[in-house]
């Protein structure tokens, strides 16, 4: 897990803290309000009856602490919304591939163990995708080429992926795909789909041209008892005998 989300996740339990330290000081300001307002005007009711005489100046006063009471209160609403905002932020980035803005490798670990229940496991199907060029690229070109490709084939991956499953970027130049109830002809569709996308996109000539390898894991034909055990299967397979999108 890399420094970035350590960060991000330690800023998003500060706002945390702070949330719940300004609503407990928030209900006690409440309270305390309520309490001093209904003392002012009972004993303002008081002294204004026994001695039928102005209100004393400690009056105005208490009057003017009430006052500035309520606009503390106003205060501390404004500042829960916004740092409950804030929170959710840091929160969500905690879970994003900062180049990309798809889900992280920490995204990616807590999507395996949902994935490795016994009413998803049997009927899942895996993708391990990389993008076969990309050190040629960074080699040949510029870290700053590499980048853009992977920006651009992590767009195309989560559009194309939104009507099958789940992705992920697990690592440098590591993308998985994560589906429910996924049989051969899902897996097939999926990779048609993304094979037209990246072919569009190559076409466009908008940078170094997409070529894409891969492996896939269909639990269905392999009858595996944990989602560690596709994902071993998945690497092993892109590492020795990878297909390539064309």
């Amino acid at each position: 897990m890399n420094t970035g989300y350590h960060d991000r996740s330690k800023k998003a339990r500060i706002y945390g803290s702070i949330i719940i330290y300004k609503i407990i000081s928030l209900v006690i300001l409440i309270a305390l309000t309520i309490i001093m307002t209904f003392t002012f005007f009972i004993e303002k009711n008081k002294v204004t009856d026994a001695n039928n005489r102005p209100v004393s100046v400690i009056f105005y006063i208490m009057g003017f602490c009430i006052f500035l009471f309520a606009l503390s209160i106003i205060l501390d609403f404004y500042i829960i919304k916004r740092t409950v905002s804030i929170g959710r932020h840091l929160n969500k980035l905690a879970y994003i591939d900062k180049l990309t803005g798809i889900p992280n490798r920490y995204s990616c670990d807590l999507l395996f163990e949902n994935f490795n229940s016994p009413e998803l496991l049997p009927e899942t199907g895996f993708l391990l995708l990389k993008i076969n060029n990309l050190i040629a690229i960074n080699k040949d070109k510029s870290h700053s080429n590499g980048n853009f490709l992977i920006s651009e084939f992590s767009s195309i991956l989560e559009d194309v992926s939104q009507e099958y499953g789940y992705v992920g970027r697990n690592g440098g130049n590591e993308f998985i795909v994560l589906m429910e109830k996924c049989d051969s002809t899902k897996l097939e569709m999926f990779l048609m789909n993304l094979t037209k996308r990246i072919r569009g996109y190559n076409e466009m000539n908008v940078g170094d041209p997409l070529e894409i390898a891969y492996s896939k894991v269909l639990n269905l034909d392999e009858h595996k008892e944990k989602i560690s055990e596709m994902i071993s299967l998945g690497y092993k397979r892109l590492r020795e005998i990878p297909q390539i999108l064309s």
